[in-house]
């Protein structure tokens, strides 16, 4: 009876290893998702809260740094100070609402918190030169956080009354959990592959089963502790592919190839020249027509190679087609796209594979997949990463440096000016009629035209200086190393390049500039003061109708 009750018992063994297996999996996915995530949110975080910095300083350059709105909310005038609020939220959609407070602030241009997941903006309101400014008003626009989230890219965390700290008093939740369903999926797939791995290994080779659980649990131990660490991952896939030959029956030799945009190639092999296979790409339709049959004899590869004789001579002298007896192919499949395939060779005998040896296969071409998945996660998250850091340095209309950066960067070029003792000119450029535009044909037109505007400017200016739009249609540029003649010469163009028309459609626009000019070391050593002294010379130029005009002029 005991016998019996023993050999009954038995039976479970391979479900209940899978059933560890599957728990194993779902807590190292699960550990694994949450420190990541956790990672990617604090580097968010900071990129976010330096973005809102920028997005707020534009605001305040557009429409609190403005001598209409300082005369409006000076004389009390609400109702036509509302038109322009409107006007503002047109600009910029992610604004809620906007009003005006009876109290002073404790700031210089403005300030950022939050309040019931939405940020709370509080400027000042300064005249055209920043020499007065409302002292017994303040200006609250209130922004819709998600909506500013949603604009820079990020769809994995959401705003959230309830959630984690962020950045500025917000609180976010992860759009879903950590241990998505991908993760829940792979370690289902996995423990049912385990299970019929674990089975049929049981059932067909003569070894003990003791000896037969250890090394399928070594090698899925292995490649687990492996994909934590975070590898590289062709590396990954070297490993599962050692893995693979070392537990798949009769495996002796074995390759993986990569869908990369319409191409497969090789990624991984053991028994055969990477470096030498990595050359072949395979069509689309070419691997497709091989995945079909998934266990081949010799017959078969030689035939299947011969479509191409290239390519066939590449795999003789590098891939030893001409010594494979048996090949065994499992594809993976993301939808309906082969993203992957992986092989696995026997030089000594056509029968060497069977269902058996497929289906072992198969578990660890899921483990491929994953690793697949894994990388295209990770290369997501860079993508948007990279997408932060540029909307951190750029404008996002124009693609110039945005005021920050300009900042950061001439800093740096003002130093090294100092230590070359080299002169540096600033220009502060400020667009004539470009209000018109807006007015008449709508903010979707004037933005086009700023497009073109920063593209035109990008060009003109040599690859050493530094050009940055400002905020709304203002620009500023930074020359090194610029004598007067060669300031004269680039201005000309700047004048050449900015009042040519501009063809949108069916309709033609044109605009003009107003260039104010500032001198390191003549005028001022550091780089706020250049740019005040240059913006002011721009307003002396624009007031008496000249193209241009430099510091001792407006000092006259």
């Amino acid at each position: 009876m005991i016998r019996e009750w023993g050999e009954g018992m038995s039976k479970f063994i391979p479900l209940l290893v899978a059933l560890l297996v599957f728990v194993v999996l779902v807590t190292i996915f699960h550990l694994s998702a949450e420190s990541h995530f956790e990672s990617y949110v604090q580097e968010l975080g900071v990129l976010f809260a330096e973005s809102v910095k920028d997005y707020a300083n534009c605001l305040s350059l557009s429409y609190f740094q403005w001598s209409e709105m300082y005369e409006l909310l000076s004389e009390d005038n609400l109702e036509e100070a509302s038109i322009l609020f409107e006007e503002l939220k047109s600009y910029f959609p992610e604004i809620e609402e906007v009003k005006v407070l009876n109290e002073s602030g404790d700031f210089d241009y403005f300030k950022i918190d939050s309040k019931n997941g939405k940020l709370h903006m509080y400027f000042k309101v300064y005249n055209d030169d920043l020499s007065d400014f409302v002292s017994d008003k303040l200006v609250l626009a209130v922004v819709d956080a998600q909506k500013l989230l949603d604009k820079f890219g990020v769809t994995h965390i959401r705003i959230s009354p309830t959630g984690k700290e962020f950045v500025y008093g917000l609180r976010y939740k992860l759009r879903k959990s950590a241990l998505d369903s991908f993760s829940i999926f792979s370690s289902v797939l996995l423990a049912v592959g385990t299970f019929l791995a674990v089975q049929m290994v049981r059932l067909r080779i003569n070894l003990s089963r003791e000896r037969k659980f250890r090394k399928l649990h070594e090698a899925l131990t292995q490649i687990s502790e492996y994909y934590l660490k975070g590898q590289n991952g062709e590396k990954l896939y070297q490993l599962i592919l050692e893995k693979a030959i070392e537990v798949v029956p009769n495996a002796q030799a074995g390759s993986v190839l990569l869908k990369k945009q319409d191409k497969h190639v090789y990624v991984a092999a053991v028994g055969y020249d990477l470096e030498g296979l990595s050359k072949i790409e395979y069509p689309e339709s070419v691997q497709k027509k091989w995945l079909e049959k998934p266990i081949k004899k010799k017959s078969d590869m030689v035939n299947f190679n011969r479509e191409d004789e290239k390519t066939l001579e590449i795999l003789k002298k590098h891939g030893r087609v001409e010594e494979i007896m048996c090949s065994l192919v499992v594809p993976v499949q993301i939808g309906n796209e082969i993203v992957l395939s992986f092989n696995l060779e026997n030089f000594e005998r056509e029968d060497a594979f069977d269902e058996e040896s497929l289906q072992i296969a198969k578990l660890f071409a899921n483990y491929v997949g994953m690793v697949f998945l894994k990388i295209k996660q990770d290369e997501q998250i860079m993508q948007q990463q990279k997408m932060m850091e540029y909307l951190y340095n750029h404008d996002p209309l124009t693609g110039l440096l945005n005021r920050r950066a300009f900042e950061e960067y001439g800093e740096k070029l003002l130093s090294l000016a100092k230590r070359e003792r080299k002169k540096v000119a600033l220009l502060f450029l400020d667009l004539c009629w470009f209000k018109n535009i807006n007015d008449k044909y709508g903010h979707e037109t004037g933005d086009l035209v700023l497009k073109v505007l920063g593209s035109r400017l990008e060009k003109v200016f040599r690859e050493s200086d530094v050009v940055a739009r400002f905020g709304g249609d203002e620009f500023v540029a930074l020359l090194y190393d610029c004598d007067e003649n060669n300031l004269s010469q680039l201005l000309d163009r700047v004048f050449q390049i900015v009042e040519e028309p501009i063809q949108l459609d069916d309709k033609s626009f044109q605009v003009g500039v107003n260039v104010g000019v500032a001198i390191y070391p003549d005028d001022a050593q550091e780089l706020d003061q250049l740019i005040r002294l240059a913006d002011m010379a721009m307003y002396y130029a624009k007031k008496r109708g000249l193209k241009y005009a430099v510091v001792s002029d407006a000092e006259k």
